[in-house]
């Protein structure tokens, strides 16, 4: 503060000196340099006829040796301790709070002058940055928050993701087991800020990847604006995110992925705000929310167990945990309030939507046809009798009937057990169903195919054996055994059956000796 008054009286010396010189100066810019500086007028006489301000009255202030530093970093940043460390060395005890003085402080503070703690303490301040004095006190992580980082220039819409894997500090109860601390996988425009993506699970993997990738790249009017293929994606060093269904995805649709180094969360900032501003606005206001008040033993108040008695009680007060399939709903509608509703700062007061619809950036979209094969993780199956089995559940659908042993492909969205893309020789068959959950129409359709498949093929069995009947031909001593095609003659429309296999017999009869009958001709 010193050194800024300084500053401002040599300035206003220096410019009154000027008016001076050009003879311009009055006693009203005595007084008005006077009152601007919080000093007499006969003070800015003074100082104007010795043509230069006087230094400021007092001892010069300490400057820190590297002894203090040193101890500074060695007592993690306790200024006391340092001034008692000290003191003891300049005392000649050697011992502090006792344990004795590091020999190297010692011989840093060898002949030192005494130094009162305050002294220290304006030292250490005036010396050493809040990010200094951070790290030194809490670690990385406390320098970092005193850090100052570049902020990149918004781009346009569409054009740049930032991706990120957070859990969640909510208990919810999943279909089975106790209650856990969801993951969800986030994808944020840069441009607008946009939610473009999101996906849960109890953990994260390739899976929750694809399924947010897939809810920001499809375009779907009804549901939401957004949805294009961007030019590049900012992604940390999760492995879900290295994982080679995720980068073979990436490299189809030529988008250039950055992975940050490792704790660089500043560098993918805007998802990173969107995660905080999740637990700000919704999960802390939820039950089973993990930073809220807890009580003499570390246990969160409301029911948090996964017991009947625990489930009963928080159903009946609403103060635990919820099923994860209602908070997904929660989400949901979090997300679009986020997206339509909520005017953000550093869009000028602008919601995302109106971000993004007021951005005039061409948009690069596929159509969903052509990005379903490609966002779905793959895997082989056999038909079997009750349909394709995977992940516990029998797909059936009624282009598989009559398929029985045959080898398909299958392409599927992890954790999502509605339905499978079934593929063969490359090509899409159908989407199969477990068997559990067909609708009434998707069952009556399967059974007419079945149907039709069984009538299809008695009618070609039955036209297969109109055609041709095979029996041996006649046998003798020197002709091995051979099939005969004989065709039934024309008979009226009126003939038995007997008639005909009548006519067949005579046709074929023979001994075994191959010895023809004689049949005497009536005279």
């Amino acid at each position: 503060m010193q050194g800024e008054d300084a500053s401002r009286r040599a300035a206003t010396v220096a410019r009154l000196a000027q008016l001076r010189d050009a003879e311009q100066l009055s006693a009203a810019h005595v007084r008005l340099a006077a009152e601007g500086l919080g000093v007499t007028e006969r003070t800015v006489w003074r100082w104007l006829s010795a043509g230069t301000t006087p230094e400021p009255r007092g001892p010069a202030p300490y400057v820190l040796s590297d002894a203090d530093r040193e101890a500074y970093a060695l007592y993690r940043g306790n200024v006391s301790a340092v001034h008692r460390a000290r003191q003891a060395v300049v005392d000649g005890d050697g011992t502090t709070a006792g344990a004795p003085v590091p020999d190297f402080l010692r011989e840093g503070w060898a002949g030192a002058a005494p130094a009162a703690l305050r002294t220290l303490q304006v030292a250490f301040a005036r010396e050493l940055t809040p990010a200094e004095r951070e790290a030194w006190k809490v670690g990385e992580s406390g320098r970092r928050a005193k850090s100052v980082y570049l902020q990149r220039p918004d781009e346009p819409r569409g054009r740049t993701w930032e991706m990120d894997h957070k859990q969640l500090p909510i208990l919810v109860h999943p279909p089975r087991g106790k209650p856990i601390c969801p993951w969800m996988t986030t994808i944020v425009d840069d441009g607008t800020r946009a939610l473009l993506g999101w996906s849960l699970a109890v953990t994260p993997h390739a899976g929750t990847v694809l399924t947010a990738m897939r809810m920001a790249l499809v375009h779907e009017p009804e549901l939401s604006p957004f949805g294009a293929v961007p030019a590049r994606v900012r992604i940390d060093r999760g492995l879900e995110f290295a994982a080679g269904t995720i980068r073979d995805v990436m490299a189809a649709l030529c988008v250039t992925v950055h992975r940050l180094p490792a704790f660089t969360p500043h560098r993918k900032g805007k998802v990173e705000r969107v995660n905080l501003t999740i637990e700000q606005t919704l999960i802390s206001l939820m039950p089973g929310f993990t930073g809220g008040p807890r009580d003499a033993s570390g246990r969160l108040y409301g029911p948090v167990g996964d017991s009947p008695a625990a489930k009963r009680a928080a159903e009946t007060a609403g103060t635990g945990p919820m099923p994860i399939e209602v908070f997904v709903e929660r989400l949901a509608a979090w997300a679009r309030w986020y997206n339509t509703e909520r005017p953000h700062r550093m869009l000028q007061r602008r919601t995302p939507l109106q971000a993004w619809e007021e951005d005039e950036a061409p948009l690069h979209r596929i159509e969903t046809e052509k990005l379903r094969h490609l966002l779905m993780a793959g895997d082989e199956r056999v038909i079997g009798k009750d349909g394709i089995r995977f992940n516990g559940f029998a797909y059936v659908a009624p282009e598989i009937q009559g398929r029985g042993g045959q080898v398909v492909q299958i392409r599927y969205m992890p954790h999502d057990d509605r339905t499978i893309e079934v593929y063969l020789a490359g090509k899409h068959l159908c989407t199969a169903t477990p068997t559990g959950q067909l609708t009434p129409e998707q069952t009556e359709a399967f059974r007419q195919q079945q149907r039709d498949e069984a009538a299809r093929h008695g009618r070609e069995q039955r036209k297969a054996s109109r055609r041709a009947r095979r029996e041996l031909t006649p046998m003798t001593g020197d002709t091995p055994p051979a099939e005969s095609r004989l065709v039934a003659e024309k008979v009226g429309r009126d003939s038995s059956r007997k008639a005909l296999d009548a006519a067949l017999r005579a046709r074929s009869s023979t001994s075994l000796l191959g010895i023809t009958p004689i049949i005497k001709k009536e005279s």
